[in-house]
């Protein structure tokens, strides 16, 4: 109840607050129709080595469509070395090798997509997404191997999978640290699933953090073994990194409060610091992910609560001006979301905007689809106060859309927006 009040007085503050904003909005708008419109988004993006785009929903087919095209265009025209998603890390490194070629790669891009095997299936299964697989596949062929655009996850779950491979890897070098690393793993992977484990960690006290930091200290150790080489020494690496963090963002939750969100949002940064650390001075990357863990946290409630995360910690370590955040956001439609987690997927309709929220505020322009650059100085004194701001997740319940609203002050929050009035669902695979 107080979590929804708080929501109505934001929704009454912003609209009178907001009474004349969409005008001033109508006149630093940029109206667009198709991909090529939004290149004079993209031209904004001059020194940055980090671009985060966002999404308001994982399930929305235009978020992806939108990002790809100023994706490619980045890698194409810009220089930028990869693209890492709110993806698993073990499934996404799979069709990084398709991608880039490598031996051992899956066969084609069926086989390649067929690598995403965790709910929610439609986030990247899913034909938008595909295409994207395709055209770096197909970008790189005639590419020199260390200029293939990589395409990487940066997520903790699936956990099992990245721990296999670590094993895996292992055994290519030496059986019996093999061994050793399945029986450290076994401490965890001996739970059916990560519900029993923190269980198990509650009722004990006892937990498996000590144990897998020992698989990437034995993974360490063989970073120069011979026959060993970088790509797969950083793939088992990142592997052993996803076991201990996804470890401390499940134990996490008996202590409650922001720890376990904060491992997984921090585990994000330190994968994106790592790619560019891979790809070498001067390297440049691309991250999707949800709006609220590319839009600064300071900027919203989140903040105040404690809690971090992608956007934030980005700019913190590499600086504003080497960042470029872009949210996106719509007022109608549907989306592809469930009723609960690891619940069936839905076509569900996306509800028309509150009064009051920004999305709503961009209707009122009037415009179908508009981006804005938030470096006027007249548009960002207009955007000076909080103003709230919708986020849809995998769950779902359109009934109770105005629960789904985050008070962002958008200027501090994003670079640029993407609004699209009505958008549509993701085609999946499956």
């Amino acid at each position: 109840m107080k979590k929804l009040f708080s929501v109505l007085l934001l929704l009454i503050f912003a609209s009178n607050s907001y009474s004349q904003s969409s005008d001033v909005i109508l006149q630093h708008a940029v109206p667009f129709n198709d991909r090529f419109d939004l290149a004079a988004l993209t031209d904004a993006i001059t020194g940055e080595r980090l671009v985060l785009m966002g999404e308001a929903s994982h399930g929305t087919a235009e978020f992806y469509t939108k990002r790809a095209a100023m994706s490619k265009h980045l890698a194409a025209e810009r220089g930028f070395n990869f693209i890492a998603v709110e993806g698993d890390w073990a499934a996404m490194a799979r069709i990084n090798n398709y991608v880039k070629h490598k031996n051992g790669a899956p066969a084609d891009i069926d086989e390649a997509m067929n690598a995403i095997e965790r709910w929610p299936l439609w986030m990247w299964k899913n034909s938008e997404f595909k295409s994207l697989v395709e055209w770096l596949h197909d970008f790189n062929a005639d590419r020199e191997p260390a200029k293939r655009i990589g395409l990487y996850g940066i997520d903790v779950y699936d956990h099992e999978a990245s721990m296999r491979d670590v094993v895996s890897w292992i055994n290519t070098v030496d059986t019996d640290l093999g061994r050793t690393a399945e029986r450290a793993y076994s401490c965890m992977t001996r739970h059916p699933d990560p519900g029993n484990y923190v269980q198990m960690v509650a009722r004990t006290g006892q937990h498996c953090g000590e144990d897998i930091e020992q698989v990437l200290e034995i993974v360490q150790s063989l970073q120069h073994s011979d026959g060993v080489s970088e790509w797969e020494y950083f793939r088992a690496e990142q592997s052993a990194k996803v076991a201990i963090n996804a470890e401390l963002h499940y134990r996490s939750n008996i202590e409650g409060g922001a720890a376990s969100w904060n491992h997984r949002a921090s585990h994000f940064y330190l994968t994106a610091e790592r790619l560019l650390n891979f790809y070498g001075e001067n390297s440049r990357g691309i991250i999707w992910a949800h709006n609220t863990h590319i839009g600064d946290a300071r900027a919203t409630d989140m903040g105040r609560m404690g809690v971090v995360n992608i956007g934030q910690l980005s700019r913190e370590a590499l600086g504003s001006d080497k960042t470029f955040a872009i949210g996106f956001g719509t007022y109608t439609g549907e989306v592809l979301a469930a009723s609960s987690w690891e619940g069936v997927m839905q076509t569900m309709e996306t509800p028309d905007a509150q009064p009051g929220s920004w999305e709503y505020i961009l209707m009122e322009t009037g415009l179908e689809r508009l981006f804005l650059i938030f470096n006027n100085p007249e548009l960002n004194m207009e955007l000076q106060n909080p103003v709230p701001h919708r986020a849809i997740g995998v769950t779902y319940n359109p009934a109770a859309d105005q629960s789904n609203y985050v008070p962002s002050l958008l200027t501090d929050r994003y670079d640029a927006f993407i609004f699209i009035h009505t958008t549509g669902v993701l085609s999946p695979l499956d």
